[in-house]
């Protein structure tokens, strides 16, 4: 485990007040990185220093993963939606094949990472022979730069959507492109995905990476009356404005709630403007500037302000305890077909 990964009284005492008697028994995290040390071994210090995020964390073998979950949430059943970490210099085959592994010992339900290259016979092969519940694709396959303007069937291949629809797996797609899930571009394609792949269950990661509301509101009116046929995760959302508009504009059991680990076990908030967000973090992470030294000492894990924003925002728009129940854990198993 992490070494900046610590609990103090602050956390319990957080906690306590804001999370314990309101979150739903059990969890289902829908957006888990794991893997071994081995399978990240080639991934170079230039691709970590180009993204904030792979510095927080790059490494979570199983037994962490539940570490982890159990010392967040203590006396509460944890299911896990377990994605290797798709970047170009990782061991993909190796990373699937760990959690295929972990699938099979019914320990989680597991994506596999695809390669825009592989082709459709060695995908499908190792989709039904891995007991995958779907695919997770990612812009990195596409471009190094985070948010390319590059098009989703640079690394979704229609080839790949194709095996997806004919077997009624899920897709978790991260958004590529600046304008987000409000990209007219990214709205264009992924019409196309829902219109031409109908057998396939669409999850759009981050809220369409929409930390900012801008771009969920934009994004869920230019969808149109696809915006029906697409579900979303919570990943690293914690904007409340963003959840109180999913709320609102989407059904509840489009909703599944994800955290992202292990980017986000450290202590923190955000602060936004209408387009960009900044992170406030206590750890010594290099992209830290400490911008708010005075209060980090009262900070608790960035996944329970996330939590909290996420329960007080459902409490305000009446959302009932089954709707809690829904979008913290039945809606991940529908979607997934996890057990």
């Amino acid at each position: 485990m992490y070494g900046y990964f610590q609990k103090d009284d602050n956390d319990e005492r957080f906690y306590a007040e804001h999370l314990a008697n309101r979150l739903p028994d059990p969890i289902f995290d829908a957006h888990a990185h794991l893997n071994l040390p081995e399978h990240v071994s080639r991934v170079s210090q230039q691709t970590i220093n180009g993204d904030w995020a792979l510095e927080c964390g790059l490494v979570m073998p199983y037994e962490d993963a539940v570490s982890y979950h159990e010392t967040l949430f203590p006396n509460l059943k944890m299911k896990i939606l377990a994605l290797p970490w798709p970047l170009p210099e990782a061991d993909i085959p190796a990373n699937n094949a760990y959690l295929s592994g972990l699938a099979g010992e019914n320990k989680v339900t597991a994506l596999m990472t695809i390669r825009p290259e592989w082709d459709a016979e060695y995908v499908e092969k190792q989709l039904l022979a891995g007991g995958f519940a779907g695919f997770k694709p990612y812009p990195y396959m596409a471009a190094s730069e985070k948010g390319a303007e590059v098009s989703i069937f640079d690394f979704l291949p229609h080839h790949h959507l194709e095996i997806a629809d004919k077997h009624g797996k899920a897709v978790l797609l991260h958004l590529p492109r600046k304008g987000r899930l409000a990209d007219d571009d990214n709205i264009h394609e992924i019409r196309t995905i829902v219109q031409r792949y109908p057998g396939l269950r669409l999850v759009i990661a981050h809220f369409g990476r929409s930390f900012n509301v801008k771009y969920l509101k934009e994004g869920l009116i230019k969808l149109g009356d696809d915006k029906g046929a697409v579900y979303f995760d919570t990943a690293a959302v914690i904007n409340p404005a963003v959840h109180r508009e999913a709320l609102q504009h989407l059904r509840s059991d489009q909703i599944l709630f994800g955290m992202d680990l292990p980017i986000l076990l450290w202590h923190g908030k955000r602060r936004w403007t209408e387009t960009e967000y900044f992170n406030l973090c206590r750890e010594d992470f290099s992209w830290n500037k400490h911008t708010d030294a005075d209060n980090e000492k009262s900070y608790t894990f960035f996944v329970y302000e996330q939590c909290k924003a996420m329960l007080d925002c459902m409490e305000e728009e009446g959302a009932s305890a089954q709707t809690v129940k829904d979008i913290f854990h039945h809606n991940a198993v529908k979607v997934y077909g996890a057990k």
